[in-house]
């Protein structure tokens, strides 16, 4: 499956003879590349991008926005003076829609990312320049050399997701390639000194539920607008979840039934009555189009490995390529451009059970109802709940124990981290000793841990939907995830824990900010989906596919990272894994294939999907 980004940019360093070199390599690795924004009449921003760069001069400065924003010339020019005094250009970041923001003056540089992770800022040093783009892999090319970083590597075999500490650190897949955090902007002098600076902070949980879900609803519908503008035909993935069903029924109000064409996958649980859901939402928009792909139409998970996406960075894309290709294929054949995508609800929304502890202070009576639904919508005891609701300890420690736990499930600042049992001794102690190292100027992203916690699940999940967005770019398909956005995510997280989230109803904060606009029934849902049926029926015949991938001769063995004997026995037994496992297995397939990909080593020629013997 060939493969060419169409989106993508870098900040050319200069006119040294390194800077020349560097974008040599660039436009050798992309001949198709161009020249997106000038300054003082020579190229500044090369790359592809399929909408035109928003460009402002004034007093000596000049400023670009990259990606999708309703800001004009004019408007970004009225903004310069306050972003050179801000101090680090985050001060370019206050519209809506999702971009980069690049400030030049006459001796220094600013590049900004959104708070999420879905616009990403890397440099790397080429001799004596330094090139600043949005793609890892495309910096490692412009340098001459693509050396994976295994410490990057194996860290991608944790699960649920890696620490945050880790994740952030400035680490990327390809030696030599550095990554400024989300929410930070680098800072390029004129003699090539890099500094990064944090320009935004999670906000304080203050609002209240009548207060914030009206900010909430004007922030998502800013979100769809400034995507949707002029497009013919808008494609909405509509699973039947509260977060997609939120999203269609905005678009639908936005830009009409006779432009909006939900899409649905039919899960193949008989179970997960999603499809059921989605139906209901669709029909409540009448003169809008909804497409169901059955069962049995849709490619299976895991088809395609021969052939895989060459993204930044593991992917669960990277997995299923042919089953990710027919669905945006289809949606192009639709004439959809940009399709909504409801990834990101379940983590903003809901926060973790410490929120109670700070829901105790603020208003008691409250917090006993809380405990007492959780407790009876579990069906533990009370004193259960308020163990989980704990406050976790200082973040420095347990960040330093997180990977030493094993399978306690003790109240933490994040989810996981858990090693799979196949991972090498020395991995597993160069994974805990490279925390125990973070763990020494380790600061979490608010003071509050259910706070750190959400925004921590949410950088996690965009460091995937970046990546899959990437993957779709080829077909023409702009994926949008408004739940990553800037002002959604501080409407969320400026509004209250206890009113994101409750044991009485799903996502209240969502859905007292849908009101009026979902289906009442649809509001009040509280069963949710699942599709781990889905994965056990691709996985049973696909065992000797994966024990051939995941050989002696593997990637990860190679590295050191697997011992392939244990992996060996547990991928016999995929269909019939707890979930826990079920990542695991996932995320080390998805890692070996990017490895392998990154690595320019063919994958193994696979054997047809049938029941053989691992």
């Amino acid at each position: 499956m060939s493969f060419t980004l169409t989106e993508w940019f870098a900040v050319l360093p200069g006119t040294s003879s390194a800077a020349q070199r560097a974008t040599s390599h660039l436009k050798a690795a992309d001949p198709g590349a161009c020249v997106l924004a000038r300054r003082d009449g020579q190229p500044w921003i090369i790359g592809r991008s399929t909408r035109a760069l928003t460009v402002a001069h004034s007093a000596g400065r000049t400023a670009a926005l990259i990606g999708a924003h309703d800001v004009g010339e004019g408007q970004l020019a009225q903004a310069l003076p306050l972003a050179a005094a801000d101090g680090s250009a985050g001060a370019l970041m206050c519209w809506a829609g999702s971009y980069h923001a690049v400030l030049a003056t006459s001796d220094e540089t600013w590049v900004c990312g959104d708070v999420a992770g879905m616009r990403p800022v890397f440099w790397v040093e080429c001799g004596d320049a330094v090139l600043v783009g949005d793609h890892a892999r495309l910096l490692a090319k412009a340098t001459g050399t693509v050396t994976i970083d295994t410490a990057y590597l194996a860290l991608h075999l944790l699960g649920p997701v890696p620490p945050l500490a880790l994740a952030e650190s400035g680490a990327t897949g390809y030696q030599g390639v550095r990554a400024v955090p989300p929410g930070s902007a680098l800072r390029l002098d004129g003699v090539g000194r890099t500094t990064v600076r944090q320009w935004w902070r999670v906000p304080d949980d203050e609002r209240t539920l009548g207060e914030g879900a009206p900010v909430l609803r004007d922030a998502l519908r800013r979100a769809i607008a400034v995507r949707t503008d002029g497009e013919s035909v808008v494609g909405c993935e509509l699973s039947g979840g509260a977060d997609s069903t939120a999203l269609s029924a905005l678009a639908y109000g936005h830009v009409g039934g006779e432009r909006l064409i939900n899409l649905t996958r039919a899960p193949a649980d008989p179970g997960n009555d999603d499809l059921d859901w989605a139906r209901r939402a669709a029909g409540a928009q009448p003169g809008a189009r909804h497409d169901i792909l059955d069962v049995g139409v849709v490619p299976a998970q895991f088809l395609g490995l021969e052939a895989p996406f060459a993204l930044d960075a593991p992917s669960p894309s990277a997995a299923s390529p042919r089953r990710a290709a027919f669905w945006w294929d289809h949606a192009a054949s639709a004439e959809v451009r940009v399709l909504l995508s409801g990834k990101g609800g379940d983590e903003l929304m809901p926060t973790a059970l410490s929120y109670l502890t700070h829901a105790r202070r603020r208003d008691r009576a409250a917090s006993r109802r809380h405990i007492k639904g959780w407790a009876a919508l579990w069906g533990v005891p009370e004193q259960r709940v308020k163990a989980q609701a704990a406050d976790p300890g200082p973040y420095q420690r347990w960040l330093a124990d997180c990977l030493t736990r094993g399978r306690d499930d003790s109240p933490g600042w994040e989810a996981g981290p858990y090693a799979p049992p196949w991972l090498t001794g020395w991995a597993r102690t160069m994974l805990a000793d490279t925390l125990r190292a973070a763990a020494d100027s380790a600061e979490p992203l608010h003071e509050r841990p259910h706070q750190h916690a959400t925004m921590a699940a949410i950088r996690a999940l965009a460091r995937w939907n970046r990546l899959q967005s990437d993957a779709a770019s080829p077909f023409g398909i702009q994926l949008a995830y408004p739940y990553a956005d800037q002002q959604v995510i501080e409407a969320a997280l400026a509004t209250r824990a206890e009113a994101r989230t409750s044991p009485y109803q799903n996502k209240p904060l969502l859905m007292a900010a849908m009101s009026g606009l979902v289906p009442a029934a649809n509001l009040a849902r509280r069963t949710k989906g699942g599709y781990s049926s889905d994965t056990a029926a691709a996985a049973r015949p696909a065992r000797a596919m994966f024990a051939k991938l995941l050989s002696d001769d593997s990637e990860l063995a190679r590295c050191g990272l697997i011992d392939p004997d244990r992996l060996r026995t547990a991928l016999h037994g995929w269909d019939r894994a707890d979930d826990r496992t079920d990542l695991l297995l996932h995320l080390t397939l998805m890692c070996e294939v990017w490895a392998r990909t990154t690595s320019n080593r063919p994958l193994p020629t696979l054997v047809p999907f049938e029941e053989t013997p691992c």
